[in-house]
């Protein structure tokens, strides 16, 4: 018994540096926040993500093609390509967000959570929360991922209903079904983000994370290296304590 007790200590003691996110199952074991974080993989969750955002991202690339054919500018799409794919798979997202996830300190070169699984790893995992200028560069990329397609669209159903009018009616009412779609299916991703994700990240200093500082706080009493670093950059850990009274623990919530 008390071999496999010293053999335990020394794996979670090896194991201290990439968060209890990858630490062996055992350690989730009878966990406080069972249930009230996503901090397992859980490959059906990414894909449950991933089913709401094709629908959206395939509309907004299909109303930036009928751009391109009728009012004869393709420097949208171009530019919202461009833009998506450096920030996705050339490491920008990776560096601003994701390198401060506790999922990112899986060893390999292949993240994989909730959200990104399969983006790759150009960065060392950082424990520490983002700082505010990767807040704005996050900030500003989710503005631009929600607004720019949907914007053309808009602009699509003008142009053609200004210089066409009824003779392009087929047109007009194509593109104006798309749009409506994509609103729908934008609408669909941004609830189940709110609903499902953000309220249960462990990546806990995106914009739109949702997550409390008590479960944050239990998170980190869990990860002393993750701890250190959120500390170092202000963040205030405030313990119980026993109000007089009653004697019952009372915390800064």
């Amino acid at each position: 018994m008390g071999g496999e007790f010293t053999l335990v200590i020394k794996m979670n003691t090896s194991q201290e540096e990439i968060s209890c996110t990858w630490q062996d199952e055992s350690n989730c074991i009878e966990c406080s926040l069972d249930e009230k974080l996503i901090c397992r993989y859980n490959k059906k969750q990414w894909q449950y993500l991933i089913s709401t955002l094709i629908p959206w991202t395939l509309l907004e690339a299909g109303g930036l093609i009928f751009i391109g054919f009728v009012p004869g500018k393709w420097w949208p799409l171009i530019t919202y390509s461009g833009v998506t794919i450096a920030f996705f798979f050339l490491g920008i997202k990776s560096y601003v967000l994701c390198s401060h996830c506790p999922f990112y300190a899986e060893e390999g070169k292949i993240l994989h959570c909730p959200a990104n699984t399969g983006l790759p790893k150009f960065w060392k995992y950082r424990p520490g929360p983002m700082n505010t200028f990767e807040k704005i560069i996050l900030t500003t990329f989710f503005f631009f991922l929600f607004t720019w397609g949907l914007g053309w669209e808009i602009y699509g159903i003008y142009f053609a209903a200004k210089n066409f009018g009824f003779s392009s009616l087929a047109f007009t009412l194509s593109l104006s079904v798309v749009t409506l779609l994509t609103i729908a299916t934008l609408t669909r991703f941004i609830v189940v983000l709110q609903k499902d994700f953000c309220p249960y990240c462990p990546n806990f200093s995106c914009p739109m994370n949702r997550v409390s500082k008590k479960i944050i706080v239990e998170y980190l009493e869990k990860n002393p290296k993750m701890k250190e670093a959120w500390e170092k950059k202000g963040f205030v850990i405030i313990k119980p304590i026993k109000t007089p009274e009653n004697g019952e623990e009372k915390s800064d919530e």
